[in-house]
């Protein structure tokens, strides 16, 4: 029964392909952070601008700043003309953004160019992952969704190789062009999608349910109109719709309305805070400031750790998605961050005491923590961050709580990245330590405020927060696809809302 509810070999790389096409637009800002990493490596970009220390975090916060003032129109594109059209939007606001940034004649042209890239960032960041999410196979949602995040790398590895061969040029185009091929990604997004489809949930909220159904009979239900998946989802959809058209309207003062949509706000908004300020932006926006201080300072030794911590993450992200399901939110989350924790202190400690030495042993051994640290992050942070607030969710807050989410997230970072250069100044052990007890802190928020999720699909979820399903059925999805045993009860009558999920990993 669970075979014939999955997707058959051409079907899933169909869907992945689907997906990518949104996951590519992650890679926009994996290749700003890598790209911004490398052009503070190379002497010719701040020899050309002249660049002071408030010049430099003015040059990387500029795009976080730009994503918080992005944050009240990130949802109203995808809500209003489809998530199809969100991706386009953002796609070319980047291609903008890298134009002008490449072009720049001065510090000033250079920043504008950034801050309309930080712009595109949140609008991206709200309708690429919701995209992936809606339209995904429920069999293969988690890991695709996580698959977002992990392209994060994807754009930091091709920055970083980049960024690398054009040290050798001696001209401006040392830094013009990594700057300019920012937009590579964005081209992958705009290309095929005049032939992928609408999300499904869209098309039910816009009233356009034969569209959603032959969407899922196609792309879910391998082709077959009677499939037993494509029926119940269908309707699972339609009816947890159909009860949020009544109960409240897409707009950011739902957000904050009811006390469920506060909690879920809550979670929303301390992903997005958890995720800056963890101590992963002091090493992936100032690495060459970190290994400085590490008593690394050779510029090819700088830029191909770089290239190999991009790697390093990739691998870890992606296994990390492929294993979501199998981890679960709230056992990833507090294992991960207790362990960033941990090996901040020992970061500490090390630049505590060897700090400015030629102790060729502790330099490697810090090198050795930065990878390890970002194992950590890489493998439960960067699938999380952006699936679990899709999953909390429900569908009439997806798009403006996912705005918020960016705009929160990008605070932080704005904030985090202009004061790292001072924080690493006054003491770089002193800025680890405090990080490593805000992690700490960070674990027992989640023990208390964050739920459990996995083996659930979107419109399940909500159980958790109202205390009842919005649908008839009593059959979860994941036990018609084989995610979950089938001894699954949540709530019986249509409105009762106990949930129980004998859980078995995914396939």
């Amino acid at each position: 029964m669970a075979d014939a509810n999955r997707l058959d070999r051409n079907g899933l790389i169909w869907m992945c392909m689907v997906c990518f096409v949104a996951t590519a637009n992650s890679a926009t800002q994996g290749y700003d952070s890598s790209m911004m990493n490398g052009l503070q490596i190379l002497p010719g970009y701040e020899q050309y601008f002249k660049l002071s220390s408030s010049l430099l975090s003015l040059n990387v916060a500029i795009v976080a700043l730009g994503s918080v003032v992005a944050m009240p129109f990130g949802g109203y594109i995808p809500d209003k003309y489809g998530r199809k059209w969100g991706i386009a939007s953002t796609a070319i606001c980047a291609i903008v953004g890298a134009t002008i940034q490449s072009a720049a004649v001065h510090e000033a042209m250079f920043i504008i160019g950034r801050f309309i890239v930080g712009f595109s960032v949140t609008l991206g960041s709200v309708v690429a992952p919701a995209y992936v999410a809606e339209i995904s196979h429920p069999a293969y949602r988690a890991e695709l969704t996580s698959l977002y995040g992990a392209f994060w790398y994807v754009g930091g590895i091709l920055a970083a190789v980049i960024t690398f061969g054009s040290q050798y040029i001696t001209s401006t185009w040392c830094w013009r062009l990594p700057s300019l091929l920012q937009f590579l990604p964005s081209i992958l997004c705009l290309i095929p999608l005049p032939f992928i489809p609408e999300s499904p949930r869209w098309l039910v909220y816009q009233d356009r349910g034969e569209e959603a159904r032959a969407m899922l009979i196609k792309y879910h239900g391998r082709g077959d109109p009677n499939s037993e998946l494509v029926a119940i989802e269908f309707e699972e959809i339609r009816q947890t719709l159909e009860f949020e058209k009544t109960v409240q309207k897409q707009s950011f003062k739902a957000l904050f309305a009811t006390k469920p949509n506060r909690w879920r706000m809550g979670i929303t908004i301390a992903v997005a805070v958890f995720c800056q300020l963890s101590g992963n932006n002091t090493i992936s926006y100032y690495l060459g400031t970190v290994l400085d201080t590490a008593g690394i300072t050779n510029t090819n030794t700088q830029l191909g750790i770089n290239i190999g911590l991009s790697v390093w993450n990739l691998i870890c992200a992606v296994f990390g998605s492929i294993y979501v399901e199998r981890i679960g939110r709230r056992t990833g989350f507090q294992v991960s961050t207790n362990m960033m924790a941990l090996v901040l202190i020992l970061m500490a400690i090390l630049t505590k005491l060897y700090s400015g030495s030629d102790n060729a042993s502790a330099s490697a051994a810090i090198v050795f923590l930065i990878f390890f640290f970002y194992g950590w992050y890489s493998l439960v942070w960067t699938p999380l961050s952006y699936m679990y607030p899709l999953e909390v969710l429900s569908y009439s807050l997806r798009a403006n709580g996912l705005s918020v989410f960016n705009g929160a997230c990008y605070a932080a970072a704005f904030f985090n990245t202009y004061v790292i250069p001072y924080a690493m100044t006054w003491s770089g052990w002193g800025f680890y330590l405090i990080s490593a007890f805000w992690c700490f802190g960070e674990a027992v928020v989640m023990y208390f405020y964050f739920p459990e999720t996995r083996g659930m699909t979107l419109e399940e979820v909500d159980v958790i927060f109202d205390g009842e399903k919005h649908f008839d059925s009593n059959i979860i999805i994941g036990a018609v696809v084989g995610n979950v045993a089938p001894k699954i009860d949540i709530g019986g009558e249509k409105g009762l809302g106990s949930v129980g999920v004998q859980e078995t990993g995914s396939a």
